[in-house]
């Protein structure tokens, strides 16, 4: 289904168990159309299929006692839920999803106090299951940007608008965000959705209000990411267009500015990756090469002893 055709759909949708049926088909769908494949930290840099039951995710690196346990997007409910809050409006678009998606992920996985040891234990209590729910992060309350950006990436799948879940870094400390490409894969404009942050604005009396975290990268800046580059992004524009958007709701507010760097990937550019891919092939070949020599040695040694 495209995009059109999802929103049709949605707005047709009478009643709560008309959502139901209707989350249910587009992962039925989604699921059919994915393949079995290994995704996540030191595996993929990006990823666009949808995040399905075939599908291991990694979210966290290996455990001293194994690999991370497959995380497991097995819950309906906030797809359900972003559904039935999208429906409160006579509308949508890419727009006004960044900020839909971003409070409904807050509302399902809200940003957790743990500085990491319950997420640490909760995994680790799995390993042997081999898989892990979604529903056992809520239960723990120690999602981090991995389990974040995994769901909102299927959020825009589920919606028919493409995406990439990335792992890479934030002002060079490892993390996982998401790439929307409103016009499809391939074409302009690429835009960052990072759900774990958010755009604030706050007004004289210290009120603060916030809005889904996104901005759309120029050709250059996305040239440079794919590259293996980091870029810092100046999130100015990014408030203003929500002001825009939102009109006199955020009058006399004001964006609380940053200006973040985004990379893809671990701080390896393309040309380090196919030289360490090349140096890696050279020791292959150095190896393969004295096994040889020690085999030819060997049997002319032993071809010797046979002559005598």
């Amino acid at each position: 289904m495209s995009k059109e055709e999802i929103q049709k759909s949605i707005y047709e949708c009478k009643n709560d168990e008309d959502i139901e049926r209707f989350v249910q088909e587009r992962i039925r769908g989604l699921e059919d159309d994915s393949e079995e494949v290994t995704i996540g930290q030191n595996y993929t840099d990006t990823f666009e299929q949808y995040i399905s039951s075939k599908v291991h995710y990694k979210p966290a690196a290996k455990f001293e006692k194994g690999e991370c346990p497959d995380l497991v997007y097995d819950d309906m409910e906030p797809y359900v839920s972003l559904i039935k809050g999208i429906r409160r409006n006579p509308w949508y678009n890419e727009l006004t999803l960044f900020t839909s998606i971003f409070w409904e992920l807050h509302r399902y996985l809200p940003n957790s106090e743990d500085i990491g040891i319950e997420r640490y234990l909760t995994y680790h209590s799995h390993i042997d299951d081999g898989k892990i729910s979604i529903k056992d992060i809520k239960a723990h309350d120690c999602a981090f940007c991995s389990e974040k950006s995994g769901l909102s990436h299927n959020m825009f799948k589920l919606l028919g608008i493409d995406s990439s879940l990335v792992s890479g870094e934030r002002d060079n400390t490892a993390h996982a965000y998401n790439i929307i490409f409103p016009n499809g894969y391939g074409n302009k404009p690429a835009v960052i959705f990072d759900p774990s942050h958010h755009i604030d604005f706050v007004n004289e009396e210290g009120k603060k209000t916030s809005a889904g975290y996104y901005k759309a990268l120029s050709e250059e800046e996305y040239e440079k990411m794919k590259n293996g580059e980091s870029v810092s992004l100046d999130m100015a524009r990014s408030g203003e267009k929500i002001k825009e958007l939102y009109g006199g709701v955020l009058d006399g507010y004001e964006m609380q500015v940053e200006t973040p760097s985004y990379s893809i990937g671990f701080g390896k550019t393309k040309l380090q990756k196919k030289e360490a891919e090349l140096a890696s092939l050279e020791k292959d070949e150095k190896d393969i090469s004295q096994e040889e020599n020690i085999i030819d040695a060997k049997n002319q040694k032993q071809g010797e002893q046979v002559g005598e």
